[in-house]
């Protein structure tokens, strides 16, 4: 039997026995009830209209509306809505994605009923929660990062040690633009950038302009 203190669920999942077989398991859940379900992103936001809904289970791979752009406008739209990313996990990528687009907890479909129902009560709660492979995955970048850093702290003490005129330069450099387009942007001559370009290269080690981009980016600096 529902209840007013009950946690209100949106599920959207474009396959409808997923959809529905969850949203049977939730009911079936202490203090759990499915409101409103989705087959795809743009019904999730005619749900919203109809229903309130406390914590929204949505899929990754949606149709017309994917989960993390359906994640960032319910974060903007809806703040008081608890996002739960519910995937497969076919697309590891997703993760960090779905972390920057505001969402509170990023589980896997294999996950028993009981255990979801904590996890959706805790995330409610405000806590972060996720199943063991988005932590394992999470764990292993940050030791990742870790060793990156390790391995590049000549290149790092480098580029935080280049003198302000350069650094504009260096920042378009780590986007690809070409010499003209650095010229138009920081108001050089292209004879200016190409000077500065040499000079990076020389401090940093580089050979390239491709080598600076990538190192750059094994280091951690996204300047």
């Amino acid at each position: 039997m529902s209840s007013a203190d009950d946690i209100r669920i949106l599920i959207a999942d474009d396959d409808r026995i997923i959809r529905d077989g969850l949203a049977s398991l939730l009911n079936s859940q202490q203090g759990l009830q499915v409101v409103a379900k989705a087959a795809n992103g743009v019904q999730v936001f005619d749900q919203l209209d109809l229903h309130r809904v406390d914590v929204a289970l949505l899929d990754v791979d949606m149709p017309i509306v994917i989960g993390i752009e359906a994640a960032r406008r319910i974060n903007r739209e809806h703040p008081e809505i608890t996002i739960i990313i519910l995937t497969a996990f076919e697309h590891e990528e997703s993760l960090g994605m779905a972390i920057g687009a505001g969402v509170r907890g990023f589980l896997t479909k294999d996950i028993p009923a009981p255990e979801l129902a904590e996890l959706i009560r805790k995330a409610k709660a405000g806590q972060q929660v996720m199943s063991p492979r988005p932590t394992e995955i999470i764990t292993a970048a940050y030791a990742q990062a870790q060793k990156d850093r390790e391995q590049y702290a000549d290149f790092i003490t480098t580029v935080q040690a280049l003198p302000d005129h350069l650094r504009p330069t260096f920042r378009l450099l780590l986007k690809a633009f070409a010499n003209k387009t650095i010229a138009r942007q920081t108001k050089l001559s292209e004879a200016t950038v190409r000077s500065y370009v040499s000079d990076i290269l020389a401090r940093t080690g580089c050979a390239t302009r491709g080598e600076l981009a990538i190192t750059a980016i094994k280091a951690g600096i996204r300047e």
